[in-house]
């Protein structure tokens, strides 16, 4: 029992030294840090793992109550859990009740506990639940509405491995995810020296679809491909430099 005891200490205090997000008072707009589009941080095998999530609660907001569009006064937003995150990942808030008063900054980070292995690697889509008390409501005087968050993913990478031993040589491209997808498309590579590289998507008769310049860096470079007037369908996207040309496939599925 005492052992028991010893571990869940060790634990609790594990979590509460990474619950110290820094919260970020520069934020102007109501709303949550980053967007869909610039999305989490990604993570790499044998790397621990931290990213964080900035929030500004608005003071308001408008509800539709029985056909009637009313503005209401939040009280406090909750977030109530976080599904999906791979093996050996937690998150905390800040503060830590993880409820967030109207009006007030917060953030959020997610942590690995247990560095990713290649056992690992892969796609996460996150859930995040959340619970929103509204007060002020004509009639009714408060009210809870449940909500979701469900663009944020973690993507566990090997390219780490590739950059340990990184050259004048490497050239790879990585899988878009997700796959199939819609809306945005986010790309990843990983280039040996920094050089200008060109991006192609051919549809399924060779017709190019889409064709840029990318300055890519030395390292991993990772950006998102505007899919969402794309017709759904498979598509090759290529990648070119001046001495390689590789190819992968993506399905969109757009509504």
């Amino acid at each position: 029992m005492k052992n028991i005891f010893l571990t869940f200490l060790v634990l609790v205090l594990y979590i509460t030294a990474n619950a110290q997000c820094s919260i970020d008072t520069l934020i102007t707009s109501p709303g949550i840090y980053p967007d869909s589009i610039t999305n989490l941080d990604e993570a790499f095998v044998g790397q621990p793992y931290v990213t964080q999530i900035d929030v500004l609660t608005p003071l308001d907001t408008v509800v539709n109550l029985n056909g009637l569009t009313l503005n209401v006064t939040i009280s406090n937003i909750d977030l109530t859990s976080v599904l999906g995150l791979p093996n050996n990942f937690s998150y905390s808030c800040n503060p830590p009740s993880c409820i967030f008063p109207g009006g007030t900054y917060a953030c959020a980070e997610i942590f690995s506990t247990v560095d990713p292995s290649s056992s690992d690697v892969g796609y996460y889509p996150l859930i995040m639940t959340t619970s929103t008390l509204a007060i002020n409501v004509p009639l009714i005087g408060s009210i809870t509405q449940l909500d979701t968050v469900d663009y944020f993913y973690i993507d566990i990478s090997n390219s780490t491995a590739s950059l340990e031993h990184i050259n004048k040589l490497t050239f790879e491209l990585m899988d878009v995810f997700p796959n199939p997808t819609s809306n945005f498309a986010n790309i990843q590579f990983v280039i040996g020296s920094s050089d200008k590289v060109n991006f192609l998507v051919f549809d399924c008769l060779g017709n190019i679809v889409e064709n840029k310049v990318i300055d890519a860096n030395k390292g991993v470079n990772k950006f998102s491909l505007d899919v969402s007037q794309y017709a759904s369908a498979l598509y090759t996207y290529c990648l070119i430099s001046s001495n390689n040309f590789l190819s992968k496939k993506m399905l969109i599925s757009n509504p």
